[in-house]
């Protein structure tokens, strides 16, 4: 066999590999929205939160909760405390790039606005979280946003 056929065979795995990959990234997780949650929930200290209503979150993120199978969105009843928490389950097929770009932007514009006078605020909004994986986005603003994520990974 020649160096040549060798380097395409080599070529055509690899191919196979990373459209395999790009396949199952994007899989919906069949787990219950619920119980992802709850998992996450218990992870971190949401003392000083409260869950927030739809209108709420449509406020904060632009985007009506009826079109998500899943919205939980957990916020500080203080203005001056920026730590939220959202998990939203999208549709079957639906693109999650839109809700990820809002929730970027609505990061950047607190951390503008509480970047002078509250230090420790603007801590928390530069170690946020933002995931999106199996048909769901996490967002977490919180002192220990790490332990968030390992409960989602291993909810899902």
């Amino acid at each position: 066999m020649s160096k040549f056929r060798i380097k395409e065979i080599v070529c055509v795995v690899l191919l196979l590999v990373f459209v395999l990959l790009l396949v199952t990234q994007n899989k919906q997780s069949a787990s219950d929205p619920q119980t992802v949650f709850d998992a996450v929930l218990t992870s971190i200290d949401v003392s000083a939160l409260e869950e927030r209503r739809e209108d709420q979150f449509k406020k904060a993120f632009g985007f009506d909760a009826q079109d998500f199978d899943f919205v939980s969105y957990y916020a500080a009843s203080d203005v001056m405390e920026v730590r939220e928490l959202l998990l939203v389950k999208l549709p079957e097929g639906a693109d999650a790039q839109p809700l990820v770009d809002k929730i970027k932007a609505r990061v950047e514009d607190k951390a503008e606005l509480f970047a002078g006078y509250a230090p420790e605020q603007s801590g928390y909004l530069e170690t946020y979280v933002l995931l999106s994986r199996g048909g769901y986005v996490l967002y977490v603003v919180s002192d220990t946003p790490d332990d968030a994520v390992r409960a989602f990974k291993k909810a899902l």
